[in-house]
């Protein structure tokens, strides 16, 4: 109902904004709900409980991020390919607060958030999600071969999370903005896991329908989990 749609997001709005002036450890679902300017009990009415609140405030900006990846995969087909994928993803989250302290492992502002064992059916679907894309581009050539989807897998995980610890670690000896960090993580991924050469576009264009289908499906995935339950309820 539209009116239960606006009333959770403007809960997720008062989550979001408080979490990130105070920090999870110190915000309660009595404060959002005063910052909402509702009761107590009509959070419990759209959240279980205070962390798949606040894990739905995260998978909020994660449907914004999936959608304009929606977007420019339908402009442009080469963006399905790793590279540019973690290029978009890396400047998408820097350009969001929670995101990047998710991401870089900000405790002050989100604490054991990120550790918490809601987060677990969203991992999966993102692990299984990219396990099919890499199974497409195999069977095309647009990655190498030579090495399992697992390692593959892998590779992408373990340098994307490098990059977004990489800069909180460094800090004042970090001299990369974001444009440039996530010009070098392109590079980075495309040289480990892209196919020698030019992709061919014919080839991305004839992929273009069936990859935006996929992410359509997780996207769709995402956005079915911001108002509270996992992709796998």
């Amino acid at each position: 109902m539209p009116g239960q749609h606006e009333r959770g997001e403007r809960i997720l709005d008062a989550a979001a904004d408080l979490v990130l002036r105070w920090g999870y450890k110190r915000v309660t679902i009595e404060e959002v709900a005063k910052q909402a300017g509702i009761g107590k009990g009509t959070v419990y009415l759209h959240f279980r409980n205070r962390s798949e609140l606040f894990l739905s405030v995260l998978v909020r900006e994660s449907v914004q991020l999936t959608g304009e990846m929606l977007d420019e995969l339908r402009q442009d087909p080469i963006m399905m390919l790793p590279a540019e994928q973690a290029q978009l993803v890396y400047l998408g989250v820097m350009k969001r607060p929670l995101l990047r302290a998710m991401f870089s492992r900000n405790i002050e502002i989100l604490g054991d958030l990120a550790l918490d064992p809601a987060m677990q059916p969203l991992r999966r679907v993102k692990i299984d999600l990219f396990g099919d894309l890499f199974q497409v581009l195999r069977e095309h050539e647009l990655v190498r071969t030579d090495q399992s989807i697992e390692a593959q897998r892998h590779v992408m995980s373990a340098v994307q999370t490098g990059f977004y610890l990489a800069g909180p670690m460094l800090g004042p000896y970090n001299t990369h903005d974001d444009e440039a960090t996530a010009a070098l993580l392109a590079h980075t991924v495309r040289e480990a896991l892209h196919a020698p050469g030019p992709p061919d576009r014919a080839v991305l264009e004839a992929l273009q329908p069936k990859v935006l289908a996929m992410l359509t499906d997780f996207h769709n995935a995402l956005a079915a989990t911001v108002h509270g339950s996992s992709p796998e309820d």
